[in-house]
């Protein structure tokens, strides 16, 4: 009987996680998005108003290298 009744429980909370498995799911993408245009935003502000112009040409340089090194 008790073993049962076991059984019942964890079929009862592997319902109830499945269930919930979309919300989980939706609430974490939506978390992640969040995260990642919030990043993207604080990136843009230092981009913008903390790098002067030589600084801004020297990163695009940089980054212009690397691609070139890449595809080697």
């Amino acid at each position: 009987m008790k073993q049962v009744l076991f059984y019942i429980v964890i079929a009862i909370a592997i319902v109830g996680l499945v269930l919930n498995l979309d919300a989980f799911l939706f609430s974490f993408v939506s978390m992640a998005i969040s995260f990642a245009i919030f990043a993207g935003i604080i990136y843009l502000i230092y981009y913008f108003f903390f790098l002067t112009e030589d600084q801004r040409k020297y990163k695009r340089a940089q980054r212009k290298y690397r691609n070139q090194n890449k595809k080697r």
